[in-house]
């Protein structure tokens, strides 16, 4: 706003023109960033919200594991329940709302745990200067959101805490070994309304996956790309095979129903007393064993099916 005001006082003969100033250098930058993370810190010293680097080769063996992927489409009207979600009731983002959803849905998932380290990528830009700065400066940061009681906090609480750190800046870079008990979120929005007339952001998407097998190095890793204004292309990278097939079935059925939820009802608890015992691991599995038993005393029992060799996708 303030260059607008410049400009019209500029050509209005009212101020005379300046010659714009040069852009910081980008590589010097990330040169300082590198430097200080290559000399270490002390554990008493206070971290850098803002310059702290994650080196993720340090630690990624460290997690590896058995994964899984799988890629999820979601009909428009699911999406754009969301974005009005977002715009009408939160009033915010809908790549804050995507977190504030997809937090929720495994809050549910898993009742037994009211605290969730996710790892998201920052844009790292708040120094004087970078914000205009073209370069690639984004980095890993851990943000905590502890739910506390999950059959008291809503999901405005969550919404809350998640928009709260942000504001802040209320994360960090990861710790060593951090990174395989975490949840990655990485978003990519796109230029839809803030392009000039007649300019639109093309994206290209993404190849559909060659196999349903991958190496995990974190519980669980997610791409969201914005194709249209209610269209997005939501993949699953990797999650913990030990999870199970079926649970990014559950997942994505636990995430149409955050996302419903929090258009129609915010104030809803995270947790409600129905679902708690629906949505607990160890319930599921003895539900299955039970299942499994009373198919096989069964005369008329048919055969099971066998696991597909791709995954099957979704359409909510």
């Amino acid at each position: 706003f303030q260059d607008l005001l410049r400009f019209y006082a500029e050509e209005a003969g009212l101020q005379q023109l300046q010659p714009p100033a040069p852009l910081a250098e980008h590589l010097a930058l990330l040169q300082r960033r590198l430097h200080r993370s290559l000399r270490g810190r002390t554990p008493c010293d206070a971290g850098d919200p803002n310059n702290d680097v994650f080196h993720e080769v340090l630690c990624e063996d460290w997690g590896r594991r058995q994964g899984m992927s799988r890629r999820i489409y979601f009909d428009q009207n699911v999406t754009r329940t969301l974005r009005y979600a977002a715009q009408e009731v939160f009033g915010c983002g809908v790549d804050l709302a995507w977190i504030t959803a997809t937090v929720g849905a495994l809050f549910r998932l898993f009742p037994d745990q009211p605290r969730i380290h996710l790892m998201l990528k920052a844009a790292c830009r708040d120094g004087q200067g970078e914000g205009q700065m073209v370069g690639f400066l984004s980095e890993a940061r851990v943000l905590t959101v502890d739910a506390g009681d999950l059959h008291a906090a809503t999901l405005l609480d969550v919404h809350n805490r998640v928009a709260n750190a942000r504001l802040a800046r209320d994360w960090r870079a990861p710790l060593p070994f951090e990174l395989g008990m975490c949840v990655y979120i990485n978003i990519v929005s796109a230029m839809i309304d803030s392009l000039p007339s007649g300019y639109r952001h093309v994206v290209k998407e993404a190849q559909p996956p060659h196999g349903w097998t991958s190496t995990a190095y974190c519980h669980l890793n997610l791409r969201i790309d914005q194709l249209q204004a209610d269209e997005w292309d939501f993949r699953i990278f990797h999650y913990d095979s030990s999870w199970g097939w079926e649970w990014s079935t559950c997942f994505a059925h636990s995430l149409g129903t955050v996302i419903r939820d929090m258009l129609l009802e915010p104030l809803m608890v995270v947790l409600p007393q129905d679902t708690a015992t629906a949505a607990s691991p160890s319930t599921a599995a003895k539900r299955r064993r039970i299942e499994d038993n009373d198919t096989c005393q069964s005369p008329h029992a048919k055969a099971p099916r066998k696991s597909p060799s791709l995954p099957q996708l979704d359409h909510l």
